[in-house]
């Protein structure tokens, strides 16, 4: 019965909190940069409508093309439920390797749908999101591995309870610093990528979905909205792990506000930042692998 129970709440969390995260970022960044900007909640609206329009599909794609936004949605969708990235229990007892390889998986979908319409934005926009994931993705595993060690338990509800310890500070920093370097990798946004940018040779999330349209386009655009707010949250979770937080009511709404205040961030560094050189992408990233190595070294010589 409490597995249904919070089963419910993350339903209701995955179809509420991602669309209204990416509407309250837009809100702040045009507010910031002085103009009224959008509602927020028009993600919802746009969401809508995009799943009332029709579709556009290159002559040369396949199956692949339609079937990869739904199986990107899955491969995310079931993360989210292993993760306890709203402060709340989650429902399943996802492990960290399993998690971050579905990930992948979804990630493998979206690439092989641009390069199935035979685009060359999307094959520009898949090769780098490929060159960015080759550095990422073992930055974030071996930061939360980091963290799996430290609890003993590479379950995402053991290892990110919070613990206690002179060093978990020490730990909870340099990992998150590692997730929050990858999340903005993964994600496509700043300072690796300019979420708005219309200009296709310097796309990389956005190049490789120019050929989706109508429910296509509406399944991607929730399915990125719903990792970003899924892999923020993760990075909230760690943070968390410095300030044991003994109530899950109080938890909850901590996480809750600290994943409000990273939109915040999220809209400030979009609006001061500018965008890295391409070549300077992987300098930036290497600074994720050191400051998860960091967190390995220090569990390791804490034994």
């Amino acid at each position: 019965m409490i597995a249904v129970f919070w089963l419910f709440v993350y339903l209701i969390h995955i179809a509420v909190l991602p669309l209204l995260f990416i509407g309250l970022v837009r809100w702040l960044k045009a507010r910031l940069q002085g103009r009224q900007g959008p509602s927020l909640y028009q993600p919802f609206w746009d969401f809508a409508k995009m799943l009332g329009k029709g579709e556009t599909i290159s002559e040369t794609a396949t199956g692949a093309f339609r079937i990869a936004p739904l199986a990107s949605l899955a491969s995310v969708a079931t993360v989210s439920l292993m993760i306890p990235w709203a402060g709340v229990p989650s429902p399943i007892a996802g492990d960290l390797v399993l998690a971050v390889y579905l990930l992948a998986a979804g990630k493998f979908c979206t690439s092989l749908a641009a390069l199935d319409t035979g685009s060359s934005f999307g094959a520009i926009g898949a090769s780098r999101e490929a060159a960015i994931s080759i550095q990422a993705e073992p930055a974030l595993l071996l930061g939360l591995g980091a963290l799996a060690v430290h609890a003993h338990d590479s379950r995402f509800a053991a290892f990110l309870t919070p613990s206690g310890g002179e060093h978990i500070v020490i730990l909870a920093v340099l990992a998150g610093a590692a997730a929050w370097m990858c999340a903005m990798a993964e994600l496509s946004r700043m300072p690796i990528d300019d979420p708005t940018t219309h200009l296709e040779l310097t796309m990389v999330h956005e190049a490789m979905i120019l050929e989706n349209s109508g429910r296509n386009l509406a399944l991607i655009e929730y399915t990125v909205a719903l990792k970003t707010t899924l892999l923020l949250g993760l990075v909230v979770q760690i943070v968390l792990l410095a300030v044991p937080l003994r109530s899950i009511a109080v938890h909850y709404i901590v996480s809750i506000l600290l994943l409000a205040a990273t939109a915040a961030g999220l809209a400030i560094s979009e609006t001061v930042m500018v965008k890295l050189s391409w070549r300077r992408v992987p300098n930036m990233l290497s600074y994720a692998i050191g400051a998860s190595a960091l967190a390995c070294l220090l569990v390791a010589m804490r034994g």
